[in-house]
């Protein structure tokens, strides 16, 4: 299959709402989205064209703003206050807007609070070896190289590191790579302190992987699947619009992230009944969003077990999740 071309970039925001005008007056480079969501650069934290990747959720019919860096949500008038404009002004540019949320800044659930610390990029410099394991199953060294994936010889793990929407290192997993009495995933919180680091809020569930780079692209499909190794399998088979739950169930914020995307979701868990009921479930969960199934065929058990030829063909041919369910003949 032929790499998926990008999409023309989009033009200028057109005005759809007085809320849309307003936020065009302080955020620079507004696009639409999905669900009169749009996308820009926010204020609040400086973020600009050409240094940042955008963080802010507008919505132009409630006037409801978020953002994915951290400054929180609320309405328009709670939006002016964080820029520190004065009540008089708020008044007058809200006056004549339609009714929003309340006032009072929205409080943010703690799942979707990202009190993450940001790492030191230095730290990947600990995990400077390469992966043979991964090599010796068929990964290319340059796509390993490209994701700052390393190996830690203390724990004897391949490290991946997570990063946020802005690019910011945020925390790191260590994935086994022979059998132990301990996890096959680690998150490296404690481990941090003997490199002089505090330790982080970092949690899986407040990121998707390669959020950093799937989530900016501009293509019209966004393929979701469970772990680190078949994200990089769908790169190295030349399907880069790819992120990872970093397990098999869904949380809010990583659910909230994939429907602001607005893309088409395409989803390619692991081929047993436990990654065929969390696909029918989080399916359930992206009921907003235009979703379908890439099926394994029987006896692949996770898409790093194709080739990728066959990988690349497998992704021309989804399926409806009414379909799937048929075809896995499982009811929830």
């Amino acid at each position: 299959m032929d790499k998926p071309q990008r999409k023309p970039p989009r033009g200028p925001a057109p005005l759809e709402a007085d809320y849309l005008e307003l936020y065009q007056e302080y955020v620079q480079g507004l696009r639409p989205g999905a669900n009169s969501n749009y996308m820009g650069f926010c204020p609040i934290h400086g973020e600009t064209p050409g240094k940042s990747k955008p963080s802010l959720s507008v919505n132009s019919e409630s006037g409801l703003w978020y953002c994915f860096a951290g400054c929180g949500g609320g309405n328009a008038r709670t939006f002016l206050k964080e820029l520190g404009e004065k009540r008089s002004t708020i008044d007058r540019k809200i006056e004549n807007l339609p009714k929003s949320a309340p006032g009072s800044r929205r409080r943010v659930k703690s799942q979707e609070k990202d009190e993450t610390k940001v790492l030191p990029e230095k730290l990947l410099g600990v995990f400077d070896f390469c992966p043979t394991a991964l090599l010796r199953e068929g990964f290319d060294e340059d796509l390993l190289l490209d994701h700052d994936i390393g190996y830690d010889r203390k724990l004897r793990r391949v490290t991946f590191p997570v990063r946020n929407q802005l690019e910011e290192l945020v925390g790191i997993v260590g994935r086994r790579t022979e059998k132990s009495e301990y996890g096959k995933y680690k998150v490296y919180t404690r481990e941090l302190l003997e490199y002089g680091l505090t330790v982080t809020s970092f949690s899986k569930t407040n990121y998707l992987w390669r959020e950093d780079r799937a989530l900016s692209e501009e293509l019209p499909d966004l393929y979701v699947v469970e772990g680190f190794k078949a994200a990089l399998w769908f790169v190295q088979s030349g399907i880069e619009n790819v992120v990872a739950l970093m397990g098999s169930h869904m949380s809010e914020l990583q659910q909230k992230k994939l429907v602001e995307s607005g893309r088409r979701i395409l989803l390619c868990l692991d081929n047993d009944v436990a990654g065929q009921r969390a696909t029918i479930k989080i399916s359930n969960q992206l009921a907003t969003s235009r979703r379908f199934v890439i099926p394994l065929p029987e006896g692949i058990h996770q898409p790093d077990d194709l080739t990728e030829g066959e990988l690349r063909t497998l992704c021309e041919k989804p399926i409806t999740i009414s379909k799937a369910k048929r075809q896995w003949q499982i009811s929830l």
